[in-house]
């Protein structure tokens, strides 16, 4: 069975938080070794994030690999020489009303375009918040009126209290319904992106513009924001300390990165 998957073996893609860099942000020798092997052998690397891609840029930097990008969980799929393969966004009306229905107490709201991700007021809530992020939250009091004429926002990311996230993805589904795509993506934080854009959508989009089908493809991740891949690919890792949930969806499990690799090739 290995020995099949390593012949068939043409994109590996990776999640990025929890499952290649841990919460100090650090990438294991382990890990940047093997996806180096794998783009030696000849696979396409991708790195799929609900990160933006100037963020993707210096995870690039540690692996010192070329890699596909699909980023903000979907809304824009990058090529390797840095090329837009597509964009979504946000209609206008869509995105005034969503960030006033995540304005709320008790959470800490960050907007999001292709290129920066903005607070409306820089508080100690969203330094915190604003820690886990590897470029610095922008502060923008105008950030209503420039949505308003015209500011292309990708993401809605939205940190709190589990409960509460919970009841506010809820309620978020039941307002919107199919004009969203909204997920958990930390344990304690909520994206929601446009209608259709999640990363499976992201992958599916990217194997067709290389060339592959989804025997060819294998990924790895760790949270619910990774199921939409999972279904995308033919085999799928979903990492060791996933909630159970996760692991279920996956077809197989790993420690790290490097071991879904080895396993592969």
């Amino acid at each position: 069975m290995e020995g099949e998957l390593a012949d068939m073996l043409k994109l590996f893609v990776s999640d990025i938080d929890g499952t290649l860099m841990n919460a100090r942000k650090e990438i294991t020798e382990e890990d940047v070794q093997a996806i180096k092997e794998a783009s030696r052998l000849g696979v396409a690397i991708c790195l799929a994030s609900g990160r933006m891609y100037e963020e993707i840029t210096k995870v690039m930097e540690v692996l010192d690999t070329a890699c596909y990008a699909v980023c903000q969980n979907g809304a824009t799929i990058i090529g390797l020489d840095g090329e837009v393969l597509r964009s979504n966004v946000f209609a206008s009306e869509l995105a005034l009303s969503l960030q006033a229905a995540t304005k709320l107490p008790g959470f800490v709201p960050v907007i999001c375009s292709s290129d920066c991700n903005y607070v409306l007021h820089a508080t100690e809530h969203t330094e915190r918040v604003g820690r886990r992020f590897l470029t610095p939250l922008q502060e923008n009091p105008q950030l209503v009126d420039e949505i308003q004429n015209g500011l292309a926002v990708t993401k809605f990311s939205i940190y709190g209290e589990i409960p509460d996230l919970e009841a506010l993805l809820k309620q978020l589904q039941e307002q919107y319904g199919d004009q969203i795509t909204a997920s958990f993506s930390d344990p304690d934080g909520i994206d929601v992106m446009p209608n259709g854009v999640d990363k499976g959508a992201g992958i599916r989009l990217l194997m067709e513009h290389i060339g592959v089908s989804a025997d060819g493809v294998a990924c790895i991740g760790d949270s619910f924001n990774d199921l939409a891949m999972f279904r995308a690919c033919e085999q799928s890792f979903a990492m060791s300390h996933s909630p159970q949930a996760i692991r279920e969806e996956a077809a197989f499990v790993a420690d790290t990165v490097g071991s879904a690799i080895k396993r592969l090739l």
